[in-house]
Protein backbone atom coordinates (compact mmCIF):
# COMPACT_ATOMS: atom_id res chain seq x y z
CA UNK A 1 0.00 0.00 0.00
CA UNK A 2 1.12 3.81 -1.21
CA UNK A 3 2.08 5.35 2.26
CA UNK A 4 3.29 9.25 0.30
CA UNK A 5 -0.08 10.39 -1.93
CA UNK A 6 2.89 11.65 -4.16
CA UNK A 7 3.47 8.06 -5.57
CA UNK A 8 -0.03 7.19 -6.29
CA UNK A 9 -1.81 7.54 -9.94
CA UNK A 10 -3.47 10.81 -11.06
CA UNK A 11 -6.24 11.87 -10.78
CA UNK A 12 -7.27 10.70 -7.82
CA UNK A 13 -9.43 11.37 -4.80
CA UNK A 14 -7.88 12.46 -1.34
CA UNK A 15 -9.56 12.98 2.05
CA UNK A 16 -8.35 14.82 4.41
CA UNK A 17 -9.38 12.80 7.58
CA UNK A 18 -9.05 15.40 10.60
CA UNK A 19 -11.29 17.57 8.82
CA UNK A 20 -13.40 15.15 7.31
CA UNK A 21 -13.50 13.91 11.08
CA UNK A 22 -14.28 17.56 12.49
CA UNK A 23 -17.11 18.14 10.19
CA UNK A 24 -19.39 15.30 10.72
CA UNK A 25 -18.38 15.69 14.81
CA UNK A 26 -19.71 19.59 14.19
CA UNK A 27 -22.73 19.20 12.40
CA UNK A 28 -23.91 16.25 14.81
CA UNK A 29 -23.23 18.46 18.01
CA UNK A 30 -24.99 21.39 16.56
CA UNK A 31 -27.93 19.15 15.91
CA UNK A 32 -28.02 16.98 19.15
CA UNK A 33 -28.45 20.81 20.64
CA UNK A 34 -31.43 21.32 19.46
CA UNK A 35 -32.91 17.84 19.89
CA UNK A 36 -33.73 17.20 16.35
CA UNK A 37 -33.06 14.11 13.80
CA UNK A 38 -30.08 13.95 11.36
CA UNK A 39 -30.00 11.88 8.17
CA UNK A 40 -26.87 12.58 6.15
CA UNK A 41 -27.59 12.96 2.44
CA UNK A 42 -25.26 9.98 1.08
CA UNK A 43 -25.34 11.28 -2.51
CA UNK A 44 -22.52 13.49 -1.51
CA UNK A 45 -20.05 10.42 -0.76
CA UNK A 46 -21.79 7.45 -1.50
CA UNK A 47 -19.67 5.52 0.81
CA UNK A 48 -20.46 3.13 2.65
CA UNK A 49 -17.82 3.42 5.36
CA UNK A 50 -18.01 7.25 5.79
CA UNK A 51 -21.97 6.88 6.18
CA UNK A 52 -21.28 4.70 9.09
CA UNK A 53 -19.17 7.29 10.91
CA UNK A 54 -22.01 9.83 10.62
CA UNK A 55 -24.40 6.73 12.09
CA UNK A 56 -21.72 6.39 14.74
CA UNK A 57 -21.38 10.05 15.53
CA UNK A 58 -25.48 9.87 15.92
CA UNK A 59 -26.92 10.05 13.05
CA UNK A 60 -30.50 8.59 13.03
CA UNK A 61 -30.18 6.67 9.62
CA UNK A 62 -29.58 8.19 5.90
CA UNK A 63 -30.81 9.69 2.80
CA UNK A 64 -30.39 8.26 -0.56
CA UNK A 65 -31.12 10.54 -3.79
CA UNK A 66 -32.26 7.10 -6.24
CA UNK A 67 -33.21 3.43 -5.26
CA UNK A 68 -29.89 1.84 -6.71
CA UNK A 69 -28.21 4.03 -4.23
CA UNK A 70 -30.61 2.57 -1.28
CA UNK A 71 -30.20 -0.69 -2.83
CA UNK A 72 -26.38 -0.50 -1.73
CA UNK A 73 -26.71 0.77 1.73
CA UNK A 74 -29.58 -1.63 2.49
CA UNK A 75 -27.28 -4.81 1.78
CA UNK A 76 -24.76 -3.19 3.64
CA UNK A 77 -26.97 -3.12 7.26
CA UNK A 78 -28.00 0.57 7.12
CA UNK A 79 -31.94 0.35 8.77
CA UNK A 80 -33.15 3.84 8.40
CA UNK A 81 -33.72 4.85 4.50
CA UNK A 82 -35.40 8.15 3.59
CA UNK A 83 -35.39 8.56 -0.40
CA UNK A 84 -36.28 12.80 -0.21
CA UNK A 85 -36.76 12.46 -4.61
CA UNK A 86 -39.84 11.58 -6.45
CA UNK A 87 -39.44 7.97 -8.00
CA UNK A 88 -41.97 7.21 -10.92
CA UNK A 89 -42.00 3.79 -12.55
CA UNK A 90 -43.31 0.78 -10.95
CA UNK A 91 -40.00 -0.92 -11.73
CA UNK A 92 -38.85 1.34 -9.35
CA UNK A 93 -41.04 1.15 -6.79
CA UNK A 94 -40.77 -2.77 -6.92
CA UNK A 95 -37.48 -1.95 -5.86
CA UNK A 96 -38.63 0.22 -2.97
CA UNK A 97 -40.93 -2.35 -2.20
CA UNK A 98 -37.87 -5.25 -1.52
CA UNK A 99 -35.30 -2.81 0.40
CA UNK A 100 -38.44 -2.16 2.74
CA UNK A 101 -38.31 -5.83 3.64
CA UNK A 102 -34.67 -5.96 4.80
CA UNK A 103 -34.57 -2.24 6.71
CA UNK A 104 -36.51 -1.38 9.49
CA UNK A 105 -37.51 1.86 8.39
CA UNK A 106 -38.12 3.05 4.59
CA UNK A 107 -39.60 6.95 3.54
CA UNK A 108 -40.15 7.85 0.11
CA UNK A 109 -41.69 11.35 -1.22
CA UNK A 110 -44.33 12.27 -3.04
CA UNK A 111 -45.58 15.39 -4.53
CA UNK A 112 -48.65 14.43 -6.70
CA UNK A 113 -51.55 11.99 -6.66
CA UNK A 114 -50.14 10.03 -9.03
CA UNK A 115 -46.74 9.56 -7.39
CA UNK A 116 -48.88 8.72 -4.14
CA UNK A 117 -51.13 6.30 -6.06
CA UNK A 118 -48.24 4.86 -7.87
CA UNK A 119 -46.88 4.40 -3.93
CA UNK A 120 -49.76 2.85 -3.05
CA UNK A 121 -50.62 0.33 -5.39
CA UNK A 122 -47.39 -1.87 -5.30
CA UNK A 123 -47.61 -1.82 -0.96
CA UNK A 124 -51.25 -2.03 -1.02
CA UNK A 125 -50.89 -5.56 -3.35
CA UNK A 126 -48.03 -6.67 -1.18
CA UNK A 127 -50.15 -5.98 2.04
CA UNK A 128 -47.77 -3.74 3.14
CA UNK A 129 -47.26 -0.24 4.50
CA UNK A 130 -44.05 2.47 3.74
CA UNK A 131 -43.91 5.80 5.61
CA UNK A 132 -44.65 9.11 3.14
CA UNK A 133 -43.47 12.56 3.33
CA UNK A 134 -44.68 15.26 0.77
CA UNK A 135 -42.30 17.49 -0.88
CA UNK A 136 -43.12 21.11 -0.47
CA UNK A 137 -41.43 23.79 -2.47
CA UNK A 138 -40.52 26.31 0.30
CA UNK A 139 -39.48 29.14 -2.64
CA UNK A 140 -36.77 27.01 -4.28
CA UNK A 141 -39.26 26.04 -7.54
CA UNK A 142 -37.98 22.13 -8.04
CA UNK A 143 -40.28 19.72 -7.03
CA UNK A 144 -43.28 19.82 -4.48
CA UNK A 145 -46.60 22.00 -3.90
CA UNK A 146 -46.67 25.07 -2.58
CA UNK A 147 -50.30 25.89 -2.44
CA UNK A 148 -52.11 25.15 0.45
CA UNK A 149 -55.38 23.88 -0.47
CA UNK A 150 -53.22 21.68 -2.81
CA UNK A 151 -50.80 20.67 -0.31
CA UNK A 152 -54.18 19.76 2.14
CA UNK A 153 -56.24 17.83 -0.50
CA UNK A 154 -53.09 15.65 -1.37
CA UNK A 155 -52.17 14.86 2.28
CA UNK A 156 -55.59 13.87 3.04
CA UNK A 157 -55.54 11.38 -0.17
CA UNK A 158 -52.53 10.26 0.70
CA UNK A 159 -53.68 9.58 4.26
CA UNK A 160 -56.41 7.54 2.68
CA UNK A 161 -54.52 5.26 0.63
CA UNK A 162 -53.69 1.88 1.74
CA UNK A 163 -50.12 1.22 1.65
CA UNK A 164 -49.39 4.53 2.78
CA UNK A 165 -48.25 6.04 5.88
CA UNK A 166 -48.44 9.47 5.98
CA UNK A 167 -46.07 10.87 8.38
CA UNK A 168 -45.43 14.76 6.94
CA UNK A 169 -43.83 17.21 5.09
CA UNK A 170 -40.36 17.45 4.15
CA UNK A 171 -38.49 20.48 1.93
CA UNK A 172 -35.41 21.50 0.11
CA UNK A 173 -34.38 25.10 0.50
CA UNK A 174 -32.24 24.90 -2.58
CA UNK A 175 -32.58 28.77 -3.39
CA UNK A 176 -30.01 29.16 -0.54
CA UNK A 177 -27.12 28.05 -2.88
CA UNK A 178 -28.07 31.58 -4.95
CA UNK A 179 -27.51 33.50 -1.61
CA UNK A 180 -24.77 36.78 -1.61
CA UNK A 181 -24.15 36.35 2.11
CA UNK A 182 -23.84 34.68 5.18
CA UNK A 183 -26.66 36.79 6.78
CA UNK A 184 -28.91 36.12 3.66
CA UNK A 185 -28.29 32.34 3.90
CA UNK A 186 -29.16 32.12 7.54
CA UNK A 187 -32.45 34.35 6.94
CA UNK A 188 -33.47 31.42 3.77
CA UNK A 189 -32.87 28.94 6.62
CA UNK A 190 -34.56 30.37 9.67
CA UNK A 191 -37.60 31.13 6.92
CA UNK A 192 -37.30 27.66 5.67
CA UNK A 193 -37.95 25.96 9.08
CA UNK A 194 -40.86 28.76 9.93
CA UNK A 195 -42.40 27.77 6.73
CA UNK A 196 -42.41 24.12 7.62
CA UNK A 197 -43.06 24.54 11.16
CA UNK A 198 -46.27 26.85 10.30
CA UNK A 199 -47.21 24.84 7.65
CA UNK A 200 -47.33 21.60 9.78
CA UNK A 201 -49.79 23.41 12.36
CA UNK A 202 -52.39 23.91 9.64
CA UNK A 203 -52.10 20.66 8.21
CA UNK A 204 -52.74 19.45 11.62
CA UNK A 205 -55.87 22.17 12.11
CA UNK A 206 -57.55 20.54 9.35
CA UNK A 207 -56.94 17.10 10.93
CA UNK A 208 -53.93 15.98 8.85
CA UNK A 209 -51.27 13.44 10.62
CA UNK A 210 -48.54 15.70 10.73
CA UNK A 211 -45.84 13.53 13.36
CA UNK A 212 -42.52 14.90 11.14
CA UNK A 213 -41.20 18.19 9.87
CA UNK A 214 -38.08 17.57 7.73
CA UNK A 215 -35.85 20.41 6.20
CA UNK A 216 -32.94 20.43 4.56
CA UNK A 217 -29.99 21.89 2.50
CA UNK A 218 -26.49 22.27 3.27
CA UNK A 219 -26.36 25.59 3.78
CA UNK A 220 -29.56 26.29 5.68
CA UNK A 221 -29.13 23.11 8.19
CA UNK A 222 -27.52 24.82 11.00
CA UNK A 223 -30.59 27.56 10.76
CA UNK A 224 -33.50 26.02 10.24
CA UNK A 225 -32.49 23.21 12.88
CA UNK A 226 -33.01 25.55 15.68
CA UNK A 227 -36.53 26.51 14.88
CA UNK A 228 -39.22 24.96 17.04
CA UNK A 229 -41.03 22.16 15.93
CA UNK A 230 -38.60 20.97 13.39
CA UNK A 231 -38.13 17.60 14.30
CA UNK A 232 -35.65 16.18 11.17
CA UNK A 233 -33.06 17.73 9.21
CA UNK A 234 -31.06 16.37 5.86
CA UNK A 235 -27.94 17.67 4.89
CA UNK A 236 -25.30 16.19 2.39
CA UNK A 237 -21.92 18.44 1.76
CA UNK A 238 -21.24 18.97 5.10
CA UNK A 239 -19.15 15.76 5.38
CA UNK A 240 -16.65 17.67 2.98
CA UNK A 241 -17.76 20.83 2.17
CA UNK A 242 -16.45 22.60 -1.45
CA UNK A 243 -15.88 25.81 -3.23
CA UNK A 244 -19.37 26.37 -3.51
CA UNK A 245 -19.43 26.37 -0.13
CA UNK A 246 -16.92 28.27 1.00
CA UNK A 247 -18.16 30.94 -2.04
CA UNK A 248 -21.77 31.36 0.09
CA UNK A 249 -19.49 31.70 3.23
CA UNK A 250 -20.57 28.55 4.96
CA UNK A 251 -17.24 27.27 5.71
CA UNK A 252 -14.06 28.94 5.43
CA UNK A 253 -11.27 27.14 2.92
CA UNK A 254 -9.91 24.60 5.90
CA UNK A 255 -12.73 23.07 6.11
CA UNK A 256 -12.49 21.55 2.69
CA UNK A 257 -12.32 17.78 3.10
CA UNK A 258 -12.12 16.58 -0.08
CA UNK A 259 -9.72 17.68 -3.07
CA UNK A 260 -7.96 16.00 -6.43
CA UNK A 261 -4.46 15.04 -6.68
CA UNK A 262 -3.40 16.05 -10.19
CA UNK A 263 0.06 16.17 -12.16
CA UNK A 264 0.77 18.92 -14.06
CA UNK A 265 1.73 17.58 -17.43
CA UNK A 266 2.57 20.38 -19.85
CA UNK A 267 3.38 24.15 -19.56
CA UNK A 268 3.20 25.63 -23.18
CA UNK A 269 3.71 28.63 -22.09
CA UNK A 270 5.12 30.66 -18.96
CA UNK A 271 1.17 31.82 -18.24
CA UNK A 272 -0.21 28.41 -18.55
CA UNK A 273 -0.39 24.93 -17.04
CA UNK A 274 -2.14 22.46 -18.31
CA UNK A 275 -3.20 19.28 -15.67
CA UNK A 276 -4.01 15.63 -16.19
CA UNK A 277 -7.79 16.62 -14.50
CA UNK A 278 -10.79 17.78 -16.18
CA UNK A 279 -14.11 17.65 -16.94
CA UNK A 280 -14.14 13.48 -16.41
CA UNK A 281 -12.26 14.04 -12.87
CA UNK A 282 -13.95 17.65 -11.63
CA UNK A 283 -16.94 18.08 -13.65
CA UNK A 284 -17.48 21.43 -14.97
CA UNK A 285 -19.97 22.39 -11.82
CA UNK A 286 -20.26 26.03 -11.23
CA UNK A 287 -23.21 25.35 -9.01
CA UNK A 288 -26.25 23.88 -10.64
CA UNK A 289 -28.26 25.89 -8.24
CA UNK A 290 -26.56 29.49 -9.38
CA UNK A 291 -24.22 31.45 -7.85
CA UNK A 292 -21.73 33.90 -9.64
CA UNK A 293 -19.60 34.28 -6.80
CA UNK A 294 -17.99 30.42 -7.48
CA UNK A 295 -15.00 31.52 -9.43
CA UNK A 296 -13.20 29.04 -11.96
CA UNK A 297 -13.57 25.13 -11.85
CA UNK A 298 -11.69 24.32 -8.98
CA UNK A 299 -8.89 26.03 -6.17
CA UNK A 300 -5.73 25.05 -6.63
CA UNK A 301 -4.29 24.98 -3.29
CA UNK A 302 -0.36 26.49 -2.41
CA UNK A 303 -1.07 28.44 -5.85
CA UNK A 304 -3.76 30.57 -4.79
CA UNK A 305 -4.98 30.10 -8.40
CA UNK A 306 -8.14 28.61 -9.98
CA UNK A 307 -8.47 26.31 -13.03
CA UNK A 308 -9.59 28.21 -15.36
CA UNK A 309 -11.02 25.81 -18.06
CA UNK A 310 -11.87 22.15 -18.82
CA UNK A 311 -12.16 19.60 -21.75
CA UNK A 312 -12.86 16.05 -20.85
CA UNK A 313 -9.33 15.16 -20.15
CA UNK A 314 -7.46 17.96 -19.57
CA UNK A 315 -7.51 20.96 -16.59
CA UNK A 316 -6.22 24.17 -18.35
CA UNK A 317 -4.57 27.06 -15.68
CA UNK A 318 -4.23 30.77 -17.03
CA UNK A 319 -2.26 32.21 -14.30
CA UNK A 320 0.21 34.87 -13.72
CA UNK A 321 3.54 34.42 -14.48
CA UNK A 322 4.90 34.92 -10.79
CA UNK A 323 3.21 31.63 -10.25
CA UNK A 324 4.95 28.49 -11.17
CA UNK A 325 4.02 25.14 -12.02
CA UNK A 326 6.57 22.34 -12.91
CA UNK A 327 5.59 19.72 -15.21
CA UNK A 328 5.13 16.52 -13.04
CA UNK A 329 4.33 18.72 -10.41
CA UNK A 330 1.36 17.08 -8.32
CA UNK A 331 -1.01 19.66 -7.16
CA UNK A 332 -4.19 19.27 -5.00
CA UNK A 333 -7.48 20.59 -5.96
CA UNK A 334 -10.80 21.57 -4.02
CA UNK A 335 -13.45 20.75 -6.28
CA UNK A 336 -16.25 23.46 -7.05
CA UNK A 337 -18.89 20.19 -6.00
CA UNK A 338 -18.07 17.41 -4.00
CA UNK A 339 -20.62 15.84 -5.17
CA UNK A 340 -20.26 15.08 -8.78
CA UNK A 341 -16.69 14.94 -8.08
CA UNK A 342 -16.53 12.01 -6.08
CA UNK A 343 -19.25 9.89 -8.41
CA UNK A 344 -16.32 10.39 -10.80
CA UNK A 345 -14.19 7.89 -8.54
CA UNK A 346 -14.05 3.99 -7.65
CA UNK A 347 -12.09 4.87 -4.18
CA UNK A 348 -10.77 7.29 -2.13
CA UNK A 349 -7.62 8.32 -0.11
CA UNK A 350 -7.96 8.60 3.70
CA UNK A 351 -4.88 11.05 3.98
CA UNK A 352 -2.87 12.78 7.11
CA UNK A 353 -1.08 15.62 5.27
CA UNK A 354 0.64 13.79 2.72
CA UNK A 355 0.39 10.29 4.55
CA UNK A 356 -2.18 7.95 3.21
CA UNK A 357 -3.98 6.21 6.02
CA UNK A 358 -6.45 4.44 4.42
CA UNK A 359 -8.17 3.55 0.95
CA UNK A 360 -12.06 3.50 0.79
CA UNK A 361 -14.86 2.27 -2.01
CA UNK A 362 -17.32 4.99 -3.22
CA UNK A 363 -20.01 2.29 -2.93
CA UNK A 364 -22.47 3.78 -5.03
CA UNK A 365 -20.40 5.22 -7.68
CA UNK A 366 -23.11 5.39 -10.43
CA UNK A 367 -26.29 5.26 -9.10
CA UNK A 368 -28.18 7.56 -10.86
CA UNK A 369 -31.65 5.56 -11.57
Amino acid sequence: MYTDFKDIETPALLIEKSVLEQNISEMQTHIDEYNVNLRPHIKTHKSVRLAQMQIDAGAVGIACAKSSEAEIFADAGFRDIQIPNILIGREKIERLLKISESVDRLTCCIDSFESARALSDVFAEAGREVDVLMLVDCGYGRCGLSEFDSILRLAKNAGAMQGLNFKGITTHAGHAYSSESPEQTEEIGLAEGRFMVDLGERLRKEGVNIEEIVPGSNPTAKYCSTVDGVTGVRSGNYIFNDMIQVALGTVPLERCALSVLATVISTPTTDRAILDSGSKTLSSDKGGHGNENVKGHGFILDKDTHLSKLSEEHGIVLHDEEIIFTVGEKIRIIPNHACTTVNNFDYAYIVDGEEIVDVIEISARGCIY
